[in-house]
């Protein structure tokens, strides 16, 4: 049930007690809710105050329905839906890294509610220390690190709980949210409502039946191109504004269909195959990338090929993955998708090797997880034990060397970074540049000397931050 009337999509929200579920700044919550739809500022201001996993994470449930309302009124204008949905996105996947490459169960995740806010909370810190240090792979240990940072802080038993509400009172309101698929208007321009719903869509698998029949539905990816009806032409400059449905499915309802979409259904993989093969290099890649998420070990070679060949055009994986993946949880699309190609095992592996220097180079705040996820694929999991002996003796090969020589070219700004360097320590390898390079045998990159210029340099222009930075500042 909307919590909320179409008329004012946001009203009841001054009947919720915000400041007992976020102190800090939950008062403010029913006004940024009247101004989301149409101001930059109110989506980070409240960003801020209930993202997880902040303080104010507790009031996220209760905000679920009101920005759903906002999203689906008619009375908000289609350029102004993306707002509220990119909100939810961030609700749900705020650690997207946690999903990839394997989805998570969402029974296992409500068991472990349950044991984690029934138990001692200093209990639980060890567990999590434990799970972490004993991990089977990069997914479950960065699962469980993340788990540990939010229980060590005040009530986080409960903000682990708030994330599952937040969650499941998400899923509760799919009816609603698979409306924002179809229609011109919610299809057709920058920033569409069926770009950003698809994305939020696609993390919601407990569900996956049903919204991978809606997203095949309103996309019309079933049916033989000549059988579609024909794109619609814009009548007026309104409609020329707002963008019009070109007929063809979204990146993003091919992203959602690789998290939604099983290897049984059929159907699906066909019609996937027919976007890979189309003229559209969006889709083309976009499609590739879903046939590993559905198949993985099992995928299509020529998926693999393709995904290849578009990491091979001027776009590059980092402008193909920014057109078809979210922006979402501080994590970069091209990191999620090198996380996600993992998926297909060693099938993958020379992809995956492809794009880890330039991840490993250019992602400063993904570094030590692209890093771990790069040396689990040429060394094992950290949890095997490893010795400094080893390394020494260690006859290395290509691909091995490969990774440790685009580690060993970092410049030496990188190396102050703690993650990093103890995600090599977890490997036995050595913390200090130095040490690391004569190991692999390579010469540490020179210092680059920036030149005075002599000429008064313009105040830099003032770049979004929280949410907004996000989603805009890496150009997306």
């Amino acid at each position: 049930m909307n919590a909320t009337t179409e008329n004012d999509p946001h009203g009841g929200a001054e009947n919720v007690d915000w400041a007992a579920l976020a102190p800090e700044g939950g008062a403010r919550i029913p006004e940024l809710l009247g101004r989301l739809a149409g101001s930059d500022g109110a989506l980070s201001d409240l960003h801020d105050i209930i993202h997880f996993p902040a303080p104010g994470h507790l009031a996220a449930p209760r905000a679920v329905d009101f920005l759903v309302d906002i999203a689906c009124a008619e009375s908000t204008p289609v350029t102004d839906r993306w707002r509220p949905l990119s909100l939810l996105l961030e609700l749900v996947a705020g650690h997207a890294e946690d999903r990839f490459p394997e989805p998570l169960s969402l029974d296992q995740w409500r068991d472990e509610v349950v044991w984690a806010t029934s138990n001692d909370a200093e209990k639980v810190r060890e567990q999590y220390r434990s799970w972490a240090e004993e991990a089977p792979d990069e997914q479950h240990h960065r699962r469980m690190r993340n788990r540990l940072a939010v229980m060590e802080q005040p009530g986080g038993a409960e903000l682990l709980r708030a994330e599952l509400d937040t969650y499941e009172a998400v899923c509760a309101r799919v009816p609603d949210l698979v409306a924002l698929l179809r229609g011109g208007a919610n299809r057709g321009g920058m920033d569409r409502a069926g770009e950003w719903v698809s994305y939020l869509l696609g993390f919601l698998t407990s569900d996956a039946e049903r919204i991978a029949a809606e997203i095949t539905g309103a996309s019309q990816l079933l049916l033989a191109k000549d059988l579609r009806p024909a794109p619609q032409t814009p009548t007026n400059l309104r409609d020329m504004m707002n963008g019009m449905d070109t007929g063809e499915p979204l990146p993003a309802e091919l992203f959602a269909l690789g998290l939604l979409a099983t290897p049984a259904d059929i159907d699906t993989s066909v019609g996937l195959t027919h976007q890979m093969a189309g003229g559209n290099l969006y889709n083309s890649f976009a499609a590739s990338v879903a046939m590993v998420l559905i198949h993985g070990e099992n995928t299509p070679r020529e998926a693999l090929r393709r995904i290849g060949r578009g990491g091979g055009t001027s776009m590059g994986y980092e402008g193909l993955f920014n057109e078809s993946w979210p922006h979402c949880g501080g994590r970069s699309p091209q990191v999620l998708g090198f996380l996600a190609l993992g998926r297909a095992g060693d099938r993958a592996r020379r992809l995956r090797l492809d794009m880890l220097p330039g991840l490993i180079k250019g992602e400063d705040e993904s570094r030590a997880l692209v890093t771990g996820a790069g040396l689990e694929m040429v060394l094992g999991p950290r949890s095997k034990g490893y010795t400094t002996e080893e390394h020494v003796n260690a006859d290395y090969d290509e691909e091995t060397l490969k990774v440790l020589w685009a580690i060993a070219e970092l410049p030496a700004p990188a190396w102050e970074d703690e993650e990093f360097t103890r995600t090599l320590g977890a490997w036995a390898l050595p913390d200090d540049a130095q040490e690391f390079c004569d190991l692999v045998g390579v010469e540490p990159e020179p210092e680059p000397q920036e030149a005075a210029d002599p000429r008064p340099q313009a105040p830099a222009a003032p770049q979004p931050g929280g949410l907004l930075g996000r989603l805009f500042g890496g150009g997306r």
